[in-house]
């Protein structure tokens, strides 16, 4: 390759590197937005502006505890928010800062503002901007902790409501059948009714897989390095979320049980009555809490939708009552509620599915999730559909009834769709909950709080401290060994811990101490192969060739031991990341980019350097090292 190009290549890896690490070390803008209500009982009341400014301007119990040095200024179109800047401002401050104060911040919309460089590198990101900040992990910066614990009554009555029909059915048959027959059928029941009494060897496997759940939640969100731990004698489960900004959205994605079910629509006098103009009202204001800026308070919904049952004077045999979300007739109008639903029991959940794919839907504008079920959900698929011909099946995302398509035959082998007005984001995170499983059992939290760095600042700064060291006495020794060359191989080193770093900072990468160990390691074997191709090179002066030739031979005989050693090791680090433990995936990760950007330099840029050297003054010495007399012979 000419020169020209790979200078270009040279400049453009270093320039985009020094861009995606730039947001690293400039000023942080946080804005910090303040709620206008707070409850005070069953009732929300509002909090006084007064309050809100005299918690912005106290420095001992306010705003100021945690930003002394900053001034919070307030934005001129609304009082209740106010900005301060401030240089290495992370996540886990602000999410200390929430903690301390619910009642008066709103977690949800105060975040740190991106930059213009990570608003330019928003086309790598699903959001307006890209964040391109390293993260720490919990032992280098602290994080959240929060404890869930696990609602067994909750799971039980939800155990109650799906076998509800089955024991209704078995009851009917234990009235008609022999009396020969009827042991069996009693046993059948009562098997049944078993299931509702919750043991404690049930408990454990129902916590193992609670665990097992959240864990490939937060697998599949980042690159962080969480800690999720089963607590069995208080049957609750310990998460650690290293530098957590937002926990409220953390912990409604841990302990969120969404999952896809599927109902059968009741039809009956009761559900005629839902259709009625006077429940309107009730429609309205369920649709202008979930378009509000806020996100609604479940307390809320459950309040309207329980005033709704009232009202229509439900009875438990009625069904249960739910919202048909849809769009409207105007285009591009939000998913809303729009329709009040009486369903029966649960007939199918996600469980009876194995894999599911969002895909376009050739019919509409809309996405749909093609779905496998699993052998028991095949045959069960194939006896609802077959049972019950003409009716509606609903089909449900959590609590939202997303369509409900007429069963006009039965539906055999295995494989169906769900349809609804479902965008992009929307149908694949129904295939991920499909595929990565519901929570088996609702959780609360029991209590959030902030964890420091477990390693200590002391601890911290030594470590900084010796990394520093270490880089300093390799600098020393390949410029005392090497001489010129050893400039060059430091050069490329600090090219090559830039790039490393740029591209953690676009995985959006937690940073921690196992981490720190692979950014070390990969440090050391990039000198290490720059030791291989001056070696070489040394080799040839020795033999009397020129400097020139002495660089070609020396990068070409050692390509393929550099490349052997980097490969079986890049094996290495890939089989250590699908370990998916996380301080070893996070020490994988590292030292596999890390090789990826040592190979990089140490054979490309490198040699582009000494192609610079050779393009504006011909060498007539090669300054390699001691053992060697400079010049060729």
């Amino acid at each position: 390759m000419n020169l020209l190009p790979r200078t270009l290549i040279v400049v453009g890896v270093l320039g985009v590197s020094l861009l995606c690490l730039s947001p690293n070390f400039t000023s942080n803008r946080l804005t910090v937005v303040f709620n206008e209500t707070r409850w005070a009982g069953d009732e929300k009341v509002a909090i006084p502006q007064a309050e809100i400014d005299e918690f912005i301007a106290d420095r001992e119990n306010g705003l100021g505890l945690y930003f002394p040095d900053n001034e919070c200024v307030k934005a001129v179109d609304n009082p209740r928010q106010c900005t301060l800047s401030r240089r290495f401002l992370t996540e886990a401050q602000v999410n200390e800062l929430s903690q301390a104060f619910p009642e008066f911040i709103d977690e949800d919309r105060t975040f740190i503002q991106p930059d213009g460089i990570e608003r330019f590198f928003s086309f790598l990101s699903e959001k307006s901007f890209k964040n391109l900040r390293i993260k720490l992990g919990l032992d280098l910066q602290g994080g959240m902790r929060a404890v869930l614990r696990a609602d067994f009554e909750h799971y039980a009555k939800r155990l109650r409501e799906n076998y509800a029909h089955t024991l209704k059915e078995l009851e009917g048959k234990i009235a008609a059948a022999p009396v020969a027959e009827k042991p069996a059928l009693q046993l059948q029941k009562e098997d049944i009714e078993s299931k509702f009494t919750i043991s404690e060897e049930r408990k454990a496997e129902l916590l193992a897989e609670a665990k097992r759940v959240i864990d490939k939640r937060l697998a599949s969100q980042n690159l962080t390095e969480p800690e999720v731990r089963v607590q069995p004698g208080s049957h609750s489960i310990a998460v650690d979320m290293p530098g957590a900004g937002n926990s409220q959205e953390v912990l409604r994605r841990i302990k969120d049980t969404v999952t896809v079910e599927y109902r059968i629509v009741q039809q009956n006098e009761a559900a005629d009555r839902l259709r009625e103009e006077r429940f309107d009202v009730y429609l309205q204001r369920l649709q202008d809490l979930y378009t509000a800026e806020v996100r609604p308070d479940p307390r809320e919904i459950e309040s309207l939708l329980k005033k709704v049952a009232e009202e229509a004077e439900l009875r438990p045999e009625d069904g249960q009552l739910f919202l048909y979300w849809r769009r409207g007739r105007k285009a591009n109008s939000a998913l809303l509620p729009r329709e009040f639903r009486l369903l029966g029991p649960v007939v199918m959940d996600g469980n009876d599915m194995s894999d599911a794919q969002a895909s376009i839907n050739p019919l509409t504008p809309y996405y749909r999730i093609s779905f496998v079920l699993n052998a028991d959900g095949a045959t069960k698929f194939a006896d609802i559909t077959t049972a019950n011909r003409g009716k509606q099946l609903a089909i449900l995302w959590g609590d939202r009834v997303m369509s409900e398509p007429n069963i006009n035959e039965p539906i055999t082998g295995g494989m169906g769709e769900i349809t609804g007005q479902f965008e992009q984001s929307e149908a694949e995170e129904v295939a991920s909950v499909i595929k990565e499983g519901a929570l088996p059992l609702s959780l609360e939290v029991l209590s959030v709080s902030f964890v420091g760095p477990s390693l200590g600042l002391d601890s911290i700064a030594a470590g900084v401290y010796s990394i520093l060291v270490g880089f300093f006495l390799v600098v020393l020794f390949m410029v005392l060994y090497y001489k010129l060359s050893g400039l060059v191989a430091i050069s490329a080193l600090f090219f090559n811990v830039v790039l490393m770093l740029a591209v953690l900072s676009l995985l959006e990468f937690t940073l921690t101490l196992p981490g720190l160990a692979g950014i070390i390691l990969t440090v050391g074997m990039a000198v290490d192969a720059n030791v291989i191709i001056f070696e070489k090179m040394k080799e040839e002066v020795e033999a009397g060739r020129s400097p020139a030739l002495s660089i070609e031979s020396g990068y070409a005989s050692s390509f393929w031991t550099i490349l052997d050693a980097n490969i079986t090791t890049i094996i290495a680090a890939i089989i250590l990341f699908y370990t998916k433990d996380g301080p070893i995936m996070g020490f994988a990760i590292t030292l596999f980019w890390g090789l990826v950007a040592s190979m990089f330099t140490a054979l490309f840029v490198t040699r582009w350097m000494y192609d610079i050297v050779q393009q504006f003054h011909r060498l007539k010495t090669l300054s390699i090292g001691w053992t060697v007399e400079e010049g060729g012979r």
